[in-house]
């Protein structure tokens, strides 16, 4: 009896040592991963588009006369490059409208085929303001061709100018795809200084020329 009473007092102060152990043993927090910033949203590759708009010429030969067109402009905009790169804008004209020393014509009572077309190449710096909003920007040389052939009784008129000139593009994803690219619309303006006119003998003394209107077109890059 005496033995026993011995050996439950010996257990009462030596307790399981495999409970210490457990008990001090802490779970490690959990380790939650770092989120993975985004990447920025890309501004390279092409951007291409159709437009239409307004096309205004006006100049002035070493006679001292003054002309004037209008035309309606059905053109191909493109540009390439992340920051910067190819611009190109070239339109076919449908002239509406002539002014020649401040009388007024509707072009086709005056001349048979009216025909022309517009041509801008240079270099455009590209900035995203927004991830749904471009905005481009660039010069280049520019060219006007003007083909009116008078009908009877009326002369010829046919122009190229040659010059500078400059382009600014706003382009906006509205978030549709066509063939998975996506969609985009847009406006442009351009401006141009002509100093040169080789099919009129250089009789050129100087001109304008402007353009505007909107687009419709796809690669806007992917967020």
């Amino acid at each position: 009896m005496i033995a026993t009473l011995l050996a439950l007092v010996l257990l009462a102060q030596d307790p399981d040592p495999t409970a210490d152990e457990q008990a001090s043993v802490v779970p490690a927090p959990a380790v939650v991963p770092a989120p993975t910033p985004s990447a920025p949203p890309r501004s390279d590759g092409w951007r291409q588009g159709f437009g239409v708009g307004w096309h205004g010429t006006t100049f002035w030969n070493r006679e001292s006369s003054h002309y004037t067109f209008h035309s309606l402009a059905l053109g191909y905009i493109a540009s390439r490059g992340a920051r910067n790169g190819l611009l190109l804008h070239v339109s076919a004209l449908l002239p509406l409208q002539a002014r020649e020393d401040g009388r007024v014509y509707a072009t086709h009572e005056v001349y048979g085929t009216r025909f022309g077309t517009d041509l801008l190449v240079g270099r455009q710096w590209r900035w995203r303001p927004g991830p749904r909003v471009e905005w481009e920007a660039g010069p280049g040389v520019h060219g006007t061709l003007l083909w009116l052939p008078g009908r009877p009784g009326y002369r010829d008129f046919s122009a190229l100018l040659l010059g500078l000139g400059g382009e600014t593009v706003v382009r906006w994803k509205p978030g549709a795809r066509m063939r998975g690219m996506p969609m985009s619309l847009g406006s442009f303006a351009s401006a141009a200084v002509d100093f040169y006119d080789p099919l009129r003998s250089n009789d050129l003394r100087g001109g304008l020329t402007f353009r505007a209107g909107m687009f419709a077109g796809f690669g806007f890059a992917a967020d």
